[in-house]
């Protein structure tokens, strides 16, 4: 994968900006870092070798750059979460989390299992909760997935393969969304299960609706370069 810093400068550039914003005395140092670095750029590259959008490549080969926020963003969810994995460090994990708060304006936290593959498209202002999610998922702004769990405690709701989240999509509840599923901009899906193949959209009215998708292919399968099924 080609970077726009060596993996020495990136750490340097997260931990001048960690520093800057929080000036305590946890240090963005230590074996457990490098470790995390490390494993975070191995998913970082899986997932963005599957996405097709602009800015994901160059040269032929997957691309990432610290200067492009949706890339930045993904890539600080994959070194918190593997942080958290490889060593708990529930201090820098925050930081991070925070971090990214404060240049993204969403929330995710570091214990929450995001997919292997997904994409953010400037999701400024989205709140993605502890849910059971897939790959190929594609979150947007000011998306809203709630923390639910089931009777068994297990985190709810089921999100299925290939789901796609227009602006201002909202998922309320634990009950589970299909596979291939596009909920369009502003929907709002409140403990509604939505079966495989379908659309959740808001008409000309503002009326909600729940259809079977026309076109062949599902909306986020246009980000990827694997089919989804």
């Amino acid at each position: 994968m080609n970077v726009s810093l060596t993996t020495s400068e990136l750490k340097d550039y997260i931990a001048a900006q960690l520093e800057n914003y929080f000036p305590d005395k946890y240090n963005f140092g230590g074996r457990d870092i490098d470790s995390a670095i490390a494993l975070a750029l191995e998913r970082t590259e899986y997932c963005f070798g599957k996405i097709i959008s602009q800015g994901y490549t160059r040269d032929g080969k997957t691309y990432f750059s610290h200067l492009h926020s949706d890339q930045y963003s993904q890539f600080l969810y994959f070194l918190s979460n593997s942080l958290w994995k490889i060593s708990g460090n529930k201090p820098i994990c925050d930081k991070l989390i925070l971090l990214n708060k404060l240049l993204n304006g969403m929330f995710y936290t570091y214990n929450v299992e995001l997919p292997n593959i997904f994409l953010f498209g400037h999701p400024v202002g989205s709140v993605l909760g502890k849910a059971n999610y897939s790959d190929f998922l594609v979150v947007f702004q000011n998306v809203t997935i709630n923390t639910s769990f089931d009777a068994d405690g297990n985190a709810a709701p089921v999100l299925g393969k290939g789901l796609f989240l227009g602006a201002g999509a909202t998922i309320i509840g634990n009950k589970s969304i299909g596979n291939r599923v596009s909920i369009g901009a502003g929907a709002n899906v409140y403990n509604t299960q939505i079966p495989d193949d379908h659309m959740v959209i808001r008409d000309s009215l503002g009326e909600l609706k729940i259809q079977r998708r026309k076109n062949s292919e599902c909306t986020a399968q246009q980000f990827f370069n694997v089919t989804i099924i």
